[in-house]
């Protein structure tokens, strides 16, 4: 049985036309017809039946074939066909297997009649856990983040329950310890009724993927050179603020900019690689002096733009003038690049956000700040708020009349005698105090610059000079006969806590030939317990010089006796705000003898500062303290009048004062 045959209708079509042109053959012969006259049409009628039995036609050609070559065979009604449903099982089953394997993509399967899991060949791969993965999730969830292996199972539980797919990236240990992100999809599959069978899914490794965005996220808020926040970013963060401002009226922020002097000069002078590093080490220092949440960003060639973020309350005003302190004194800092020592001034403008509503009309304002600090040159600092500004400028020149003091050596040393009210008051020794004296103001107290020395860095080449100052000063009055006089100086917590402290001390020793038993060194209670491990061992070299150790304002901090215990020290000093109210108030008195007891346990040396009156003087010796220093006996003298109140306490001019007579 054919299907079609394309000859063989052609063949009927001629046969139909021969049929209607014999039933319609009346009509077209004429009435007066002869049967000669119908010959023609006889012979035309017998050509057509000829051609439509006889003739060969050729196959006709056509864009799409249609087979004629299959023949379907009649049914058999008695042939039973049988199908092998096992075998067929096992085929899809082998081709499932088959794509689990060839997959590029980890895949799995999750059977819920058996509770196992399947997993492809490739997924162990990707996974890289060093294990197979088992038949289940427990491989695969113990090498999950904590809180990953959580969110998965509620996104399980929560995909089976309500038939959707669900995506998750979960992060998990390798072999080696390092993080994988991998990227795993689920989607339930349910049979005829409704309920689910398995669940199927793939998972992917897309750390490298991941990484790429966080560097492309780094980089769109990030300066490549520095590592700091860019110009944009700078800009956003103010925008957001101010924003704030509108919903808090109270918000205070404040915005800084810093353009350094000269910075072309510097990649001409040296290169653009080592100006490119000192870009790099001003931007870490300039991090290190704001607060954790403020914004430093590099806005420019040679500027940064920080924000001081949420400063309103109580004392915001000192605390930015602190960080635009800090900030020029680490600028100003001499930085080592490539073994080239390299000076750097920056102008300042400081701007708050009070008056501006918007990020363009601030930074216009701050930038003209900026270039009228850049007009006063040597490192000018504008303050948009005037209050602030003045206080702040002043501040900024003390810093720098404390500069130009220490190079032109206008500090000056006083000596507070120690007396021994035990030995007819003898003079064993002298606490040094240091007094500026200026030009202009005269002698200023210590209280007045002491603090901007301390914040600014300027403490260290300081106290060396007064360091200097005292061991010379001592080393005289030791060549005069009194080899046993010690002169106490006041080491700071900066100073402490240099690498090269101790060997700056020994270096000024040997510079002044001074035995070191002439020599104490004062630190406050605060100072000896910063870094305790690294405090100890400081003092233990210094000790084994042959230094003495003083702890000033004794009972002011919160001395451990633990550690007390382990400090090689000489001498604890009770602070001045115990004594002033003896013997009157019972709670110093009774701190005081506390204080003098645990020295007596410790074996160690007391003395009391700030002492008065002769009713503080008897107290003390009653308790037994006898070292006494303050204004009763003594008030700072310079040194001549030192060495003149040594000679009257020394030996047998001593004995001819009373113990209880205070010597002006």
């Amino acid at each position: 049985m054919f299907l079609f045959n394309e000859r063989l209708m052609f063949r009927a079509l001629l046969l139909v036309v021969a049929g209607l042109f014999l039933i319609f053959m009346p009509e077209l012969v004429p009435d007066d017809y002869s049967i000669l006259s119908m010959t023609s049409y006889f012979l035309g009628v017998a050509l057509l039946i000829g051609i439509s039995f006889f003739a060969k036609f050729p196959p006709v050609k056509r864009s799409k074939k249609i087979r004629n070559d299959i023949e379907i065979p009649p049914a058999d009604a008695t042939v039973v066909v049988s199908r092998d449903y096992h075998k067929d099982f096992l085929e899809k089953e082998e081709l499932l297997q088959f794509m689990f394997d060839v997959s590029t993509d980890g895949l799995w399967r999750f059977d819920l009649a058996s509770g196992k899991v399947h997993w492809s060949e490739q997924s162990t791969a990707i996974c890289g856990i060093g294990k197979e993965l088992g038949d289940s999730f427990e491989v695969l969830k113990s090498s999950m983040f904590e809180s990953d292996r959580k969110d998965f199972l509620k996104l399980l539980s929560e995909s089976l329950e309500k038939n959707r797919q669900f995506f998750q990236e979960i992060r998990i240990y390798d072999r080696e310890g390092n993080t994988r992100i991998i990227l795993l999809c689920g989607k339930p599959q349910y049979n005829e009724e409704g309920r689910a069978i398995r669940m199927v899914g793939t998972l992917a490794d897309v750390t490298a993927k991941k990484q790429v965005e966080r560097n492309l996220f780094y980089s769109s808020f990030h300066d490549a050179l520095t590592g700091a926040k860019n110009r944009q970013f700078f800009l956003d963060r103010i925008d957001e603020d101010l924003v704030r401002t509108g919903a808090r009226p109270d918000y205070l922020f404040g915005v800084i900019l810093i353009d350094l002097d000269h910075f072309t000069a510097i990649n001409d002078s040296f290169s653009h690689l080592v100006g490119d590093k000192l870009l790099r080490t001003i931007a870490d220092r300039v991090l290190q002096s704001c607060r954790q949440n403020d914004i430093v960003a590099r806005v420019g060639g040679d500027e940064f733009g920080i924000i001081l973020r949420d400063i309103q309350g109580h004392g915001s005003e000192g605390e930015v003038q602190a960080i635009v302190r800090r900030l020029q004194s680490e600028i100003r800092r001499p930085f080592l690049i490539d073994g080239n020592e390299i000076l750097v001034t920056a102008a300042m403008a400081v701007i708050f956000n009070k008056d501006f509503k918007d990020v363009e009309s601030l930074l216009a304002s701050a930038d003209a700040m900026l270039r009228q600090a850049k007009r006063v040159g040597n490192g000018g600092i504008q303050f948009f708020a005037s209050g602030m500004r003045e206080k702040a400028m002043e501040l900024y020149k003390l810093e720098m009349e404390i500069r130009k003091a220490i190079q032109s050596q206008e500090f000056i040393l006083v000596y507070q005698p120690i007396t021994d009210i035990n030995k007819n008051n003898e003079v064993p020794g002298f606490e040094a105090l240091v007094r500026w004296n200026n030009t202009e103001r005269g002698i200023v107290a210590p209280a007045d610059f002491i603090p901007m020395a301390e914040e600014t860095g300027l403490i260290v080449p300081m106290g060396e000079q007064i360091l200097r100052m005292a061991c010379y000063q001592v080393k005289e009055w030791v060549d005069l006969g009194y080899k046993n006089v010690t002169v106490a100086v006041n080491f700071s917590a900066r100073q402490f806590s240099l690498d090269n402290m101790v060997s700056e001390v020994q270096k000024i020793l040997l510079e002044t030939h001074l035995h070191p038993r002439n020599l104490k060194l004062e630190i406050t209670e605060y100072t000896a317990m910063a870094e305790v491990e690294k405090t100890i061992d400081v003092m233990n070299a210094l000790a084994d010089m042959g230094l003495q150790i003083s702890i000033d304002d004794f009972g002011t901090g919160y001395s451990s006796l633990v550690y007390l215990k382990r400090y090689p020290i000489h001498t604890l000093k009770i602070d001045r705000s115990f004594i002033k109210d003896i013997p009157e108030n019972a709670e110093d008195v009774a701190i005081i003898k506390m204080v003098i007891a645990m020295a007596k346990s410790l074996n160690l040396e007391l003395i009391a500062e700030g002492v008065e009156t002769l009713d503080q003087v008897e107290f003390l010796r009653k308790e037994g303290c006898h070292l006494i220093q303050g204004y009763y006996f003594s008030k700072p003298l310079a040194g001549d009048k030192a060495l003149e109140y040594l000679k009257n306490h020394t030996h047998v001019a001593a004995a001819k004062l009373s113990v209880l007579d205070p010597v002006t």
